[in-house]
């Protein structure tokens, strides 16, 4: 399975919509939807499944997902510039994709 972590922002669902044409299917996308507006970017991709950024790094460091992963495209990030929480950014940026590396170091999954 490809994982695509910010897959509804507009270059992890370009990202997606590639793959697509490409014939792969077999991807799980993964975000933070509560922001509805990033639906439509992905109204038109076909995904095997989608979780919240949260419930993946989760099962992630479990290893409930590691036998199933073949990569993982990061690209989750809190891309708005107006955000005036430097913590709230700190944690989604680098905490998170810190994490994830971890994560995938510790299952030999490449990023």
């Amino acid at each position: 399975m490809i994982v695509v972590t910010g897959g509804a922002g507009f270059i992890g669902s370009n990202l997606i919509a590639e793959l697509n044409s490409r014939g792969e299917t077999d991807i799980l996308l993964v975000d933070d939807l509560s922001d509805v507006s990033k639906i439509r970017n992905i109204n038109d991709l076909t995904v095997a499944d989608y979780l919240d950024k949260d419930d993946f790094i989760e099962k992630l460091e479990s290893a409930a997902l590691a036998k199933n992963l073949s990569y993982v495209f990061h690209l989750g990030a809190c891309s708005d510039t107006m955000v005036a929480d430097g913590r709230f950014v700190m944690s989604v940026n680098f905490e998170y994709s810190k994490r994830l590396l971890m994560a995938l170091e510790s299952v030999g999954c490449p990023l």
